[in-house]
Order: structure tokens, then sequence, then C-alpha cells
């Protein structure tokens, strides 16, 4: 992947936007605002100055009413394919200094407008809105051929999209339709966004980020058109705003590892056609390689190459035929889930892995048949038996209502509750040692859904009473913190009182004042007027009279 800045390209064939790209971004932004204010006082003046000239002119020759049918025309014709009034400042005025003539000084210049801080978080979301756009194009173009390119596409948003836009449930931009759209036009009047399209109030926008600002990377991107080359020591520019967040652990990971890479920060995918589909024809668990060659086991603290990660887990796949065969031998009588620390594995292979999400079934599928084994280690099970078992459980498990294979993350939150009605059945049978278990290929039957039928299908009701009882959980804390809230505000109000009740021991209040004090009190329950002499006795240790002056 090539990186590309500071020109825009014609053409691309495979965008990505990493995490170090959309911080390049933003310092430049940064950059470009700060030299963007700096500069406001001086061209405004020249503004003021040229703009009194024009008003000079037009009132000496009395053409107020030319001026302003010519001003409405000019501003809804077009130049290089973009209305006029759509133009950022600095362009718009240049081409009213170039229209404009001694003996005809019709339009005025408009006066650049200063960009804010609140104007910095409209562009940061639309950022990402412009990265999850390239990662869209990304994929569609890797479905056709290697050579497959399109133009260089504009940013396409709309100010309801922004303004309802969350992250993790939570608003990330608290402004209305109106005020986006106002932060978007001074953004483009200041050149940040350039060849501003718009067909409609209500409708999305189309524009451009300045080639000087945006910075992203295109893999095998030869299109060296437009590109500009410079031989000069590139200029130092010079930051007025001072940085003061706090930076987390997960951003001060180096940047250009791409293990430490997040979901957003992505990576060239490992989509080799020889990779795809072929299920690896082995029966051994060898070691994964891993890049922190520091660490002796695969743990919390590992991280992992995707690629890698992808391939180890292929590797766990087994041609059905071996993998029954190894379960009549009883080679999974002591599989233990907890001990292989898949979980963490899974995780990450169905966030940011290469597996499709049929290959990922499939090892799902093992996983759980290799989980369910131990229940039957002291049984002889014909080959037969776990074949139909295997056949019923692809047939029934992880797949969607009308049979399709959801995404890998669905998938994997299906394991999970695939995992915990199998080891609540382990449970239960390891503690009634009396019960006759079913081979297997009747215990998985899914039309045993009673509990006289000693089916699995039956464990949905244990799933269906943790859920409940998760529920209860939560709807308890939800209690507890309601209670906790009124009882400070209690507090806070019984604070309220005894700091009047003090004031009248110290002769600055008189009761009457502190009676007056409760009742007109909205933050105050009524009930502490009759609590006013407990109060009293507790402060002074003796009895006070009710309405003492």
């Amino acid at each position: 992947m090539r990186l590309i800045n500071k020109y825009r390209p014609s053409h691309i064939r495979c965008p990505y936007f990493l995490s170090e790209d959309k911080v390049e971004t933003m310092q430049r932004y940064r950059i470009y605002v700060n030299e963007f204010n700096a500069k406001l006082a001086k061209r405004n003046k020249e503004v003021k100055q040229y703009n009194k000239r024009v008003a000079a002119f037009i009132a000496e020759h009395g053409l107020e009413a030319q001026a302003l049918t010519f001003t409405s025309k000019f501003k809804k014709q077009k130049t290089g394919g973009i209305t006029n009034s759509k133009l950022s400042t600095s362009e718009y005025n240049k081409l009213v200094g170039n229209l404009n003539t001694d003996s005809m000084l019709l339009l005025y210049k408009e006066t650049y407008l200063p960009i804010r801080q609140q104007h910095e978080g409209t562009f940061e979301v639309i950022l990402w809105l412009y990265s999850q756009q390239l990662r869209k194009l990304r994929k569609q173009l890797q479905l056709l051929s290697s050579d497959a390119r399109v133009a260089f596409p504009k940013v396409h948003t709309n100010s309801y999209e922004i303004a309802n836009f969350t992250k993790d449930g939570v608003p990330r931009v608290l402004y209305c339709r109106n005020t986006i759209r106002n932060h978007i036009k001074r953004l483009y009047k200041a050149g940040i966004f350039e060849q501003y399209e718009s067909c409609g109030r209500d409708k999305p926008v189309n524009y451009f980020i300045n080639e000087a600002i945006f910075v992203f990377r295109d893999k095998g991107n030869a299109d060296t058109e437009n590109q500009q080359v410079s031989q000069s020591k590139p200029q130092e520019l010079w930051l007025l705003s001072v940085d003061t967040r706090t930076l987390t652990k997960e951003k001060r990971k180096k940047v250009g590892n791409v293990d430490n890479h997040s979901r957003k920060a992505e990576v060239h995918s490992f989509a080799d056609g020889k990779n795809r589909n072929s299920y690896k024809n082995s029966t051994k668990d060898d070691d994964l390689k891993i890049s922190n060659h520091n660490a002796g086991k695969l743990g919390a603290r590992e991280n992992f190459p995707k690629n890698e990660l992808s391939e180890y887990l292929r590797g766990k796949i087994y041609y059905r035929p071996e993998l029954l065969q190894a379960l009549t031998e009883h080679h999974y009588d002591t599989y233990s889930y907890a001990s292989e620390q898949m979980h963490r594995r899974l995780e990450t292979e169905s966030t940011d892995g290469v597996l499709s999400k049929e290959e990922f079934r499939e090892l799902l599928l093992q996983l759980f048949v290799k989980i369910a084994a131990p229940i039957w280690k002291d049984k002889e099970v014909y080959y037969g038996s776990w074949h139909n078992a295997l056949v019923q459980i692809d047939d029934e498990y992880l797949r969607n209502p009308n049979g399709s294979i959801p995404r890998k993350e669905t998938l994997l939150y299906m394991f999970g509750l695939l995992i915990y009605r199998i080891n609540r059945a382990k449970r239960f049978f390891r503690r009634k040692k009396e019960y006759q278990i079913h081979f297997p290929c009747i215990y998985f039957d899914s039309t045993r859904k009673r509990a006289s039928e000693g089916g699995f299908a039956y464990t949905v009701e244990w799933l269906k009473q943790y859920q409940k009882y998760q529920d209860m959980r939560v709807t308890r804390r939800q209690q507890n913190t309601t209670k906790a809230g009124a009882r400070r505000r209690t507090m806070t109000a019984v604070e309220k009182v005894r700091m009047k009740i003090k004031k009248y021991i110290k002769g600055e209040f008189t009761l009457p004042q502190v009676y007056h004090y409760i009742e007109h009190n909205r933050g105050i329950p009524n009930y502490f007027v009759s609590e006013v002499p407990r109060i009293l006795n507790t402060l002074t240790h003796k009895e006070f009279e009710l309405y003492e002056c």
C-alpha cells in the first residue's frame, strides 16, 4: 500500500484509511485551521476596504437595483461545475476580483469567517463516515477483478446521519440538523471541503476533503496522474493549539505495528485464493507462531497476527470423517474448552480475521462436539451415532431462522449460548450418576423437548431460566441505584435543614424563617417540618418550643 497525501488521484483500486491516517489527517486539519484563523484579521481588513469601494461606486452611480440583480445571477452561475455560492470564500473573492473592473464595480466580496472548536467535532464525525464509505467501496472492488478501479469518490453525507450519529449508544454530536448544515457550510467556505455539491436541503451532499488535509492509502495504486512531486524542503508549519487530551493505553500503542491495530484500524486482508476454502487435513494441534516471542503461551497480553491466527484456526478444522473417528476412539474424553483458551482467539477472528463465515461455523460446530464428548467417556459410542448426531447439530444450530448462516459475530454469540447449555448438562450428569444418558444420535434429536425425554433440546429451558435471572439482576441493580439516588437526595435535604438550624442557634436566623425555608424549598420534602425539633435537640441537647421567636 502506498501513502497518498498532498494530491488527489483520479482513480483508486483498494482504498484504506488506517488509524494513523486519521491521526495525521486531524493533525493537518488543526494546522490548516490555525493558519486560516491567523490570517483572518488581515484578509477581512482587505475585504472591508474593497467593499467600501464597491459601495461608494454603486451609490455614486445609483446602481443599487442592478447590483442586487447581478449579484443574485452571479451566485447561481457555475464555475468549473460548481455553483459560485458553494465556492470557498477565497475562490469566490478571487472570482469577484477578476469580474469587477474599475469602470464597473457591482459585486461585493465575502467576509472570511473563523473556524471554531465545535466545527472540529463535526469534521471528525464526517471523517469517520467517509472512512466507512471507503471501506464499503473497497469490499465491493475486492469482489471484482484485481485490475478494477473507480474514480476517486467524494464524501457522501447528510445532516440527519451526522446529527443522529452515536458511538456505543451515546450521541457523538449534540447538534440539530440545521446546525450541522451551518458547520458544513463554514468548512467548505474555509476551503476544508472542496467542489461542494447539493441537490436539496434534505438530500445528501457531496464534496472532497482538501488534498492538503486528507491522507489515505491505496493498495497497488500506480496512477501518478495529478501527483505533485517537490524536490524542495517541505515547509515547517506552526501549530497554535494545545492538545490537552488524555491518551489511553490503547492510543499509546505503536502506530506502525499492524498487530496492535484495533477494529477501526483496517489492514490488508489475507484473502489469497489458495487459503479461502480448503480445510487443513491434520489431526495435530501444532503450536501457533506468535508475534510476541516473550510470551510463553497464549495469554491475555498476546498480540495475534491476524493472518496467522486465521491459519491456526483453519488448521483446527478437521475433515468430518477424521473428527468422527477420533470421537469414536475417545480422543476427546478429557477435552477442555477453557484450557485451550479458544474464546479470545475466536473473538479476535470474528472481528478481524479472514476466515469465511462457513469456515468459522464449521469450526464452532466441531468445538461444540468436542466439548460434549466427555459426557460419553465411559460408553462405547459407534461411529454412526456420532455421524447422525453431527448431522442433527449441523441442521439445527448456528443458523438463522430461515436456514442461512449469520455473520461471524452472531455465530460466536450463539455459540456462547450452546456452551452454557452443554456445560449445564455436563454438571447435571456428573451430579446424577444414576441417570442413563442416551447415545449422541438420540440425545441431540431436536424433537426431544420434554424433561422426561432426556434430550439436549430441553436445556433451552435452563437457558431461559439463566437469562431471566440475569435480567432480574439488572432490574435489582437499577432499583438499588434508584434507592441510592433517593437516599442521597434525602441526605442532601437533611444537610440543608441542619445548616439553617445552626444559623438559628447562632442567632442569624429566627425559627419561623427556618420553617418558611423548609415549606417553600422544592428540594426539601414537607415532612422535614416535623423533624425540626428532633434536629434541634440533636444539635443543642435540649428541648425548644416549636415557634419560639
